[in-house]
């Protein structure tokens, strides 16, 4: 765990002195109450006609065995609405929202029925009916895996076209929820069988000379062979003693030789044979478990495996059939893995090295209604007008958001920004956009299910879209933004911590 900034804050006391004899009298004014912190977003919600709601957390509460989501939703208009914050239109739950905690790297999603695909327990209401009548509140239960006691402040992370809740505090609590009988709306307890799910954030960073990816307790290190050997060659040539040094170093600091092993496995593009790809993948793999050996010594075990072409990271060609010379570039790496050693309580934590293209874990971002004025705008694909909001740093993680306006009518599934730049973002509503650090020509893709969705907005209808990315190192103060089908963004500012209060 890389370590976390901390605010000291000095507390400076001032004595008055008096000439009365005995004790001073002085008129103490009462202090005046404070508001309540007001924790609300508005954007919008369903899934053939997205309408606009506007929803307040009210608490986020540990209990002994699970979490809960305390909010309001309203809706702000004159017509009733029918509020779908569900994935899963057959289903009117509140699947819609999540919990991030963006300092230890860990993101939860509702408790279920039986399994992932279950109901949602917490509050419920109608399917396909006008639920949401104009300015009445509606208060919301939905219930969480139990957070960690280190876990002190989430970001509410919803899925629905509104921005992130950063900053909301983690409240503690006693009893274990109950069920609430309702007609149409009810609050189902947790009982019976349940699903949780609770995960390491997933993350990816590309250099031109090597991938980093971080899965839970597992880091990768992908380096490419094109650095490293001379073509149809497996012999390390001179180039490559600079790159595998710092791979060794930082295999030093990261691994955990407790854990082991190292594991070094080969892959190659799709050209040429696959018996002899198979093979040439297993000679590279030894030649680079060769020089970690001989530079980490006996403290490591290793494994060395090859995988030929068979698991590929990125497309050999393109969508039409011809040759994609960038995507098999990646694909021809060795990739280097290990379990991260776990810091013991009162350790000092590993901090990122120098030249590291990584940021450090930071506090958590302060909750904000809206990341501010756009800096810059773009046409997409000739269906939208695309508003680039400033970024901000929440926790070990860069924030993007967007406003997304329909230049046509009823824009569908899928999303203007999904697309397989790799393998890794294929799953994410935004694989198509990639962060840049101009200053290292480093690359960060989205994280995994830290992000919302766009779809299905009338003409003229705007969305407010976020994904989460690594972020880079701390003294960034912009970075490049580059979509996939042409569009690149410079110079998107990030904002500083005092700026995000």
């Amino acid at each position: 765990m890389r370590s976390v900034a901390v605010l000291a804050v000095a507390l400076l006391t001032v004595s008055c002195g008096s000439s009365q004899v005995g004790p001073a009298k002085q008129a103490t004014a009462p202090p005046k109450p404070q508001p309540p912190a007001v924790y609300a977003v508005e954007g919008l919600a369903g899934w053939d006609v997205p309408e606009p709601f506007r929803v307040e957390v009210k608490a986020v509460e540990r209990r002994p065995r699970l979490t809960i989501l305390r909010m309001v939703i309203t809706n702000p208009t004159r017509k009733p609405q029918t509020g779908h914050f569900a994935s899963d239109r057959l289903r009117a739950d509140f699947a819609d929202f999540r919990l991030l905690d963006a300092v230890n790297g860990r993101h939860y999603t509702p408790l279920r029925e039986n399994d992932r695909d279950g109901q949602v327990f917490g509050t419920r209401h109608g399917s396909f009916t006008d639920d949401f009548e104009p300015g009445v509140p509606h208060p919301v239960e939905i219930y969480f895996p139990p957070l960690p006691p280190e876990t002190k402040t989430v970001t509410v992370a919803p899925t629905t076209q509104m921005g992130p809740l950063t900053g909301i505090p983690v409240t503690q609590g006693a009893a274990d929820p109950v069920s609430k009988p309702g007609d149409p709306w009810q609050v189902v307890a947790p009982q019976g069988q349940i699903w949780e799910g609770a995960w390491d954030v997933e993350e990816l960073v590309e250099t031109p000379e090597r991938t980093t990816k971080q899965d839970g307790s597992t880091e990768t290190i992908g380096l490419r062979t094109d650095v490293l050997f001379a073509f149809d060659k497996a012999t390390l040539n001179p180039k490559a003693t600079a790159v595998l040094d710092e791979v060794v170093e930082e295999t030093r600091r990261r691994a955990d030789p407790a854990k082991p092993p190292v594991i070094v496995t080969g892959h190659t593009d799709s050209k040429g044979d696959d018996s002899y790809n198979q093979q040439l993948s297993v000679r590279r793999a030894e030649s680079v478990t060769r020089y970690l050996q001989a530079k980490l010594g006996t403290d490591y075990q290793y494994k060395t495996d090859g995988k030929g072409e068979t698991q590929p990271v990125a497309p050999n060609e393109q969508p039409g059939g011809a040759d994609n010379p960038e995507g098999r570039a990646l694909n021809r790496r060795v990739d280097i893995s290990y379990t991260i050693k776990q810091e013991k309580p009162g350790a000092t934590t590993t901090e990122p090295a120098v030249g590291d293209v990584r940021g450090s874990v930071l506090p958590p971002a302060p909750f904000r209604a809206s990341p501010g004025e756009a800096v810059t705008s773009f046409e997409h694909g000739g269906k939208y007008k695309v508003d680039v909001l400033p970024a901000f740093r929440d926790g070990a993680y860069l924030v993007i958001s967007f406003d997304v306006t329909a230049l046509v009518d009823n824009v569908p599934i899928p999303g203007p920004f999904e697309g397989w730049v790799n393998d890794f973002v294929q799953p994410s509503s935004y694989g198509a956009i990639t962060v840049v650090d101009p200053a290292t020509q480093a690359r960060y893709f989205p994280i995994r299910w830290a992000e919302n969705q766009i779809h299905h907005l009338a003409e003229g209808q705007k969305g407010r879209a976020y994904v989460y990315f690594p972020a880079p190192p701390d003294d960034r103060t912009s970075i490049t933004l580059q979509v996939q089908g042409g569009q690149t963004v410079p110079e998107v500012p990030i904002a500083r911590r005092n700026q995000q209060e």
